[in-house]
């Protein structure tokens, strides 16, 4: 009886091969990391499973699938990759509900098609025979693996902004959502004027005229308090738009107010700011800046002789003028009595990154105006 050779199935082994050089690019530090193009990305970067990074885990997987390929265990190698792929259904799942992963999207892929190729019945060639045993794992695993992508094709468009988009400290910009017909976010974005970057959203259809308007005037370099009121103004003209322009401007106000809800939010104004007093975001990439190393003092110092005299008054300690200010810090900012307290300090005004000052919202509550929501006011 002639004895059955093992073949190796190339297509599944050649997959397996760049999982495993992709998991291993990520996974190790170099000098030109691995592209992140969502969110996710830094979300899901150092998660683990039993301790051990979810990258080496997978790693691991394309190496021991692999070896099965190499050996000729097809049944054995498709078994593994059924697992495999069913664990990142549950992966993409996670994906879907949070953030997508580019990253881990690349991995899901080179995943599908080692158990796609694997379920091939012909055991010979690349992609030898046509037939395909039925299964509800990989449609499941694709219907997954398209919503993510769809999610982070999304999360690349950017949204629809007017106002300081183009500054290098974008970052840092107080960030605005507003609609026209809002008394509150009118009277929002002539206090914070050109120091803000603008999301319009369309209430009702009267909004769509004005958002042009106000567009049109801040292109011309209309100051922005004026630009708001003309924009409400009915008699101002309108630009005229193109048919294609003016569906995809509608497109746009809706993505934004689909993110201002996707935030949790339904009232305007939504304020946003990333920064306060002038300092500088701190990233997710990143770790925070290192702590101020203190020179370490002698063991054998010497003590004083006498201890200092008590009865004499305390003369208060000039200030060290010499010595420069640590960090970013102000030099001679005296200290709060509510910092380390998370409390506001109680002015009657609030500091904010760009050095206006705010009324203070955090501790008068009465004095927060919104428009729209559950129970929305008169927007006009």
């Amino acid at each position: 009886m002639r004895a059955q050779i093992k073949s190796t199935p190339w297509a599944p082994l050649f997959f397996a091969l760049l999982g495993l050089i992709w998991c291993g690019y990520v996974a190790f530090p170099t000098a030109t990391p691995a592209p992140c193009a969502t969110s996710g990305c830094v979300l899901f970067h150092d998660s683990k499973f039993a301790g051990i990074s979810l990258w080496w885990v997978g790693g691991a997987y394309f190496f021991l699938l692999a070896v099965l390929c190499l050996r000729g265990h097809r049944h054995l190698a498709r078994v593994m990759a059924m697992l495999a792929l069913f664990a990142d259904a549950v992966l993409l799942v996670i994906m879907f509900l949070t953030a997508p992963c580019s990253q881990c999207l690349v991995v899901a892929v080179l995943m599908g098609l080692c158990y796609y190729t694997l379920k091939k019945p012909a055991p010979d060639g690349w992609f030898a025979g046509t037939e395909i045993t039925p299964s509800l794992l990989l449609p499941l695993w694709f219907g997954l693996l398209l919503g993510n992508v769809v999610l982070a094709a999304n999360e690349q468009v950017p949204l629809y902004a007017i106002g300081n988009t183009r500054s290098s400290e974008s970052e840092m910009r107080t960030r605005i959502y507003f609609s026209p017909s809002c008394r509150a976010c009118r009277e929002a974005i002539s206090h914070f004027g050109n120091s803000a970057i603008l999301y319009p959203v369309m209430e009702n259809e009267q909004d769509f005229d004005s958002i042009v308007r106000f567009a049109a005037l801040l292109k011309a370099n209309v100051p922005v308090r004026e630009a708001v009121l003309r924009s409400i103004n009915p008699n101002e003209p309108v630009p005229p738009l193109a048919f294609f322009e003016r569906g995809a401007l509608v497109v746009k106000l809706f993505r934004n107010k689909a993110s201002l809800m996707r935030q949790g939010f339904r009232g305007l104004p939504l304020i946003q700011i990333n920064a306060w007093q002038g300092e500088k975001p701190t990233s997710l990439e990143r770790p925070a800046a290192p702590s101020v190393q203190r020179a370490p003092v002698p063991a054998h110092a010497p003590l004083p002789a006498t201890p200092p005299d008590t009865s004499a008054p305390l003369q208060p300690t000039p200030p060290d003028t010499s010595a420069p200010p640590q960090g970013d810090a102000p030099p001679n900012t005296p200290p709060s009595p509510h910092d380390g307290l998370g409390m506001a300090a109680p002015d009657h005004l609030q500091p904010v990154s760009n050095g206006q000052q705010l009324p203070n919202f955090l501790t008068d509550p009465d004095a927060l105006e919104q428009c729209g929501g559950d129970n929305p006011k008169p927007c006009n």
